[in-house]
């Protein structure tokens, strides 16, 4: 398996290329069916040790093009702008209020151009797998859940009107939160390590930057189906922009699910913690199937172009699916357990990686 350097890196076919030489399935893995040769492959390391990089642990890209990073350990945000290229830089930033709102971030999910905020632009959620101990300086009092964000870099980290730093809401229902799906307008779907459910949550208007009323906020818990986190492992989650359809890595059940999210209805009540809501209930009776079984604690997942790839947490392979779930192609990085954890397709068609035993950030540029 080869390491390249950003200015030095080949970019290899992707979904709908032509593959000279192969017949079969041509995707963000590279060519071929079944298990591909991992000493083929290419990885162009992004970010690493040397940039301050500890603990990544998920990847994003807005719809500008940047890539931003989750690093845990210490609540920080890298934003890296022209990823990959030549003229690459980085901010590294951390919210002034981040030990509450970005405590153990464990995933991110960027709206689409269409999801953006006539006053503070383009969003991202993210949500952490924390029990709000402020750091370990307190005792978790489970305060924690999705939270709203703008990608205005004039905003993001640096604005803090009333102490509660950059964020444009949050909601609160979900602590040890591992995954999150932003759906469309204010509405994210998150995978809820507390309860070991997926709860749809919908911020309606955003409480402007810093502030802190809740009250429109309305949180559904699905009754089934049930998922089981792995602690530090992640626990991804998509909607393909294609379909709709909301795809899940339930980790410790070692299974892919496959949900309509607008099927449903609403049960019965349920008592919010700590915050007044709109509504907050159970969600009944959704469309669901287990589309991949008897995977090792699948974590990191990404939709894209007709494919499924899913990243086990236990073994290190990507893993390559159709839609429906039937095998196309596996991919060994080599890093083994515990090293794989978000994945992303970029905006060129590769898959862009967190190598936790890096610690990196890379791209693969398939052969």
């Amino acid at each position: 398996m080869t390491f390249s350097l950003i200015l030095a890196c080949t970019a290899g076919p992707v979904n709908g290329d032509t593959a000279e030489g192969h017949d079969g399935t041509v995707s963000a893995l590279g060519s071929g069916d079944g298990a591909l040769d991992g000493e083929r492959a290419t990885w162009t390391r992004i970010l690493d040790g040397d940039d301050r990089l500890t603990d990544p642990r998920d990847l994003g890209f807005d719809p500008d093009g940047n890539l931003w990073i989750a690093n845990r350990s210490d609540d920080h945000t890298f934003i890296v702008h022209h990823p990959g290229e030549a003229d690459q830089s980085y901010d590294r930033r951390k919210d002034a209020y981040a030990y509450h709102f970005m405590e153990e971030t464990a995933a991110l999910s960027f709206e689409s151009p269409e999801g953006a905020s006539p006053e503070y632009g383009n969003e991202f959620g993210s949500c952490g797998e924390s029990e709000n101990t402020y750091n370990d300086s307190e005792g978790g009092n489970d305060f924690m859940g999705p939270v709203l964000w703008s990608t205005d870099l004039d905003i993001f980290a640096e604005e803090d009107p009333n102490g509660l730093g950059s964020h444009l809401d949050m909601l609160h229902q979900s602590p040890l939160c591992v995954g999150i799906a932003w759906q469309r307008d204010n509405v994210y779907w998150v995978f809820d390590g507390y309860h070991d459910a997926i709860v749809r949550y919908d911020f309606q208007e955003d409480h402007d930057v810093g502030n802190d009323d809740h009250s429109d906020g309305i949180v559904y818990r699905l009754s089934e189906p049930t998922v089981t986190r792995v602690e530090d492992a992640p626990g991804h989650m998509m909607i393909d922009p294609a379909t709709g359809l909301l795809y899940v890595a339930d980790t410790g059940a070692g299974r892919i699910l496959r949900l309509d999210p607008d099927s449903g209805e609403r049960g019965r009540d349920l008592r919010a913690r700590n915050e007044p809501l709109e509504d907050y209930a159970e969600w009944d009776g959704v469309d669901w199937s287990e589309i991949v079984t008897g995977l090792d604690r699948p974590g990191g997942l990404a939709v894209a172009d007709g494919n499924l790839y899913v990243a086990e947490y236990g073994t290190g392979v990507i893993h390559a699916f159709d839609l429906y779930g039937a095998p196309l192609q596996t991919l060994d990085t080599g890093w083994g357990e515990g090293a794989v954890l978000g994945i992303e397709l970029g905006p060129d068609g590769h898959l862009w990686v967190v190598d936790h035993s890096g610690p990196a950030v890379v791209r693969l540029d398939p052969p």
